[in-house]
């Protein structure tokens, strides 16, 4: 899976020209304004964070998420993870490796983890995601992160998906 950021501008303008083509009815409004509403939804995701939902069943799998981080002034990648709501005691481990820094948190049943910051500069992070037991139905996990610099400032993130295990 790669992900390109929309800056907000960029998205603004996208969503005011089509609205505009609404307003002189140049297209057909159901669809464009469909269109107008989905680009104005999906910025709030693209803009702030970057989520990618997958899931897991044997307690030994493990999926691999390699995230670039491009910028030269990027400082660290911001990672959260969160079972989204797994009934039974299941719970999800991110651990992040950036060259010789290594980070990992996990997360409280049915909540988010703490956020943690690896610090390791532009470059590709290894996210491996495992869960501390299996079941017989797959668990959801939601695992939320960014590239950003030392001030908190989102950069441009890609990511893609290596392993992915049931």
């Amino acid at each position: 899976m790669l992900c390109y950021v929309l800056s907000k501008p960029e998205i603004y303008r996208i969503s005011f020209i089509i609205l505009g083509h609404i307003m002189n009815k140049n297209l057909k409004g159901k669809a464009v304004y469909m269109i107008a509403v989905s680009l104005l939804v999906i910025q709030s995701n693209t803009v702030f964070s970057h989520q990618l939902i997958n899931s897991l069943t044997a307690a030994h799998a493990v999926d691999l998420h390699l995230v670039t981080c491009a910028e030269t002034d990027n400082h660290h990648l911001y990672v959260q993870i969160d079972d989204l709501k797994v009934i039974d005691t299941r719970q999800f481990n991110v651990l992040v490796v950036k060259d010789k820094v290594i980070s990992s948190t996990t997360n409280p049943d049915g909540k988010s983890s703490s956020v943690i910051r690896v610090l390791g500069g532009a470059g590709v992070y290894q996210a491996y995601i495992s869960q501390t037991a299996g079941g017989e139905k797959a668990a959801n996990y939601q695992l939320v992160f960014h590239c950003e610099d030392i001030d908190n400032t989102h950069f441009e993130t890609s990511s893609f998906l290596k392993i992915d295990q049931p």
